[in-house]
């Protein structure tokens, strides 16, 4: 006995290339008034206010003899991580010190601290030449904290520039 099948054959009614035609107008269309709109604006006068977001109050420039910790910066660890950077020495070919020259990294930074006495940036002004070691002298540095600076009985902001040197043993 032979069967047969009954299959019914699909014929699509729309082409993939009216489809794509549709879509492609449209984006053209978005595309068109995109540029309509950019000319429009870019023709247009626009009005512009200058605001000042600057502090009310100038920031006043200290001597450090002015400034007082309340938390001093922990410079004891690095102390122990530039000794092997403070001396350089000569070495023969056997490994025997020649020569020991004993050096001192001296730097400066500029701290802007608050009202509160909290340390809000920190700038290099005169670097140690080790860009390592400034970096970690200035992390602690802004974790110290000031007194406040009194300006009238007042607290202000200020800038002081702080010297430090890390000596040789």
């Amino acid at each position: 006995m032979t069967r047969k099948l009954h299959t019914k054959l699909d014929f699509k009614t729309t082409s993939p290339l009216l489809t794509n035609i549709k879509s492609i107008g449209a984006n053209s269309l978005l595309v068109a008034m995109f540029g309509l709109f950019t000319m429009i604006v870019s023709t247009t006068p626009t009005q512009a206010e200058l605001v000042d977001l600057s502090s009310p109050e100038p920031v006043i420039k200290f001597a450090s003899q002015d400034a007082s910790w309340l938390r001093p910066p922990n410079l004891d660890g690095l102390d122990r991580f530039t000794r092997s950077r403070l001396t350089d020495c000569s070495y023969d070919r056997y490994g025997n010190v020649i020569q020991c020259y004993r050096t001192d990294l001296k730097m400066v930074f500029s701290l802007r601290v608050d009202t509160q006495g909290s340390i809000r940036n920190v700038k290099v002004i005169k670097s140690s030449g080790i860009t390592d070691i400034d970096r970690r002298v200035a992390r602690e540095l802004k974790r110290a904290r000031f007194k406040p600076f009194l300006r009238e009985g007042k607290a202000v902001e200020g800038r002081v520039d702080i010297p430090i040197t890390f000596r040789a043993p």
